[in-house]
């Protein structure tokens, strides 16, 4: 699966701006209205819908988004779009470890940004009103070179992002111990170095300096996921992107992801999944060829 800083690129946007802006059309329009399932390693997008169908996938699920609306996608998570010709909209791209500069106040919402966000605002045209102003002031200030841009274009984009955040019901109330949210987050990144090779979970605490014990309540509190669970979920999301999107047969997939027994691979599959690798992959290669 591609991964790219930004869609059919390599290589950072050459401008010095810490965020990227451009309409859909700029880049979806050289594409045939259509962007590949792809990734981005470390980089967030937000994505303004105002007029136009379009359809979405994430991951292996593929749905429909009424417009306007706003979605954002987090990093590392396989994303596509195809649009109905002239689709009016915008596309906003930065670094995930801004995060933590726009939101230094607010670290209760950082969470906020590990899934995927969904603002609709069809039937909200105060809300829809108020987004549409906030775009066209950052496209008039990314264009711009009025004194202050960066701080302008910061604090518009902090907004959007807590309008974001809200939409999914983060309160204010939940607001745990940054260190429990940190070792989480490393935990998670150990998992994404390591899911292929079945480390036990004590591996993972011990690279953290921390009991199994203590990373398993660490995970709770923060996810409501045990750390066995939480690996779990990774071999499972794999599998199905595997499934969804590669060549490989189904005990192929198991070996690669590090089942010894392909017996065994698809049963871990069937329990979490519901259905058989196999069905999995039907019912996908189904909802793709939709038009």
């Amino acid at each position: 699966m591609p991964s790219y800083k930004l869609f059919g690129e390599t290589e950072l946007w050459p401008t010095p701006e810490p965020v990227h802006y451009e309409t859909i059309a700029e880049r979806s329009a050289l594409y045939d209205w259509e962007i590949a399932p792809h990734s981005h390693d470390s980089l967030i997008q937000i994505t303004f819908l105002e007029e136009g169908e379009v359809r979405m996938v994430f991951e292996t699920e593929v749905f429909e988004l009424p417009t306007p609306c706003l979605v954002m996608v987090p990093a590392r998570h396989i994303h596509g779009f195809r649009f109905s010709p002239g689709v009016i909209g915008h596309v906003l791209t930065l670094p995930q470890s801004l995060l933590g500069e726009l939101l230094a106040l607010s670290t209760d919402l950082r969470g906020a940004f590990d899934s995927l966000r969904y603002l609709p605002l069809a039937g909200d045209a105060e809300g829809y009103e108020r987004m549409r102003l906030r775009f066209e002031q950052f496209h008039r200030e990314y264009a711009g070179r009025a004194p202050g841009r960066i701080s302008m274009l910061m604090a518009i984009l902090a907004i959007v992002l807590i309008e974001l955040a809200r939409a999914g019901g983060i309160g204010t109330e939940r607001t745990p111990q940054d260190r429990i949210r940190h070792r989480v987050e490393r935990f998670a990144e150990l998992i994404e170095a390591h899911f292929r090779d079945w480390q036990p979970v004590g591996f993972y605490a011990g690279r953290l300096g921390v009991s199994a014990q203590q990373l398993n309540a660490s995970c709770r509190r923060e996810t409501g996921r045990s750390a066995q669970a939480m690996i779990h979920d990774r071999l499972h999301l794999e599998a199905r992107r595997l499934l969804a999107y590669s060549d490989l047969d189904v005990t192929g997939i198991g070996y690669a992801l590090g089942f010894r027994d392909p017996a065994y691979f698809s049963r871990f599959f069937l329990r979490r999944q519901g259905v058989p690798p196999s069905e999995f992959r039907r019912i996908h290669a189904g909802r793709q060829s939709v038009p």
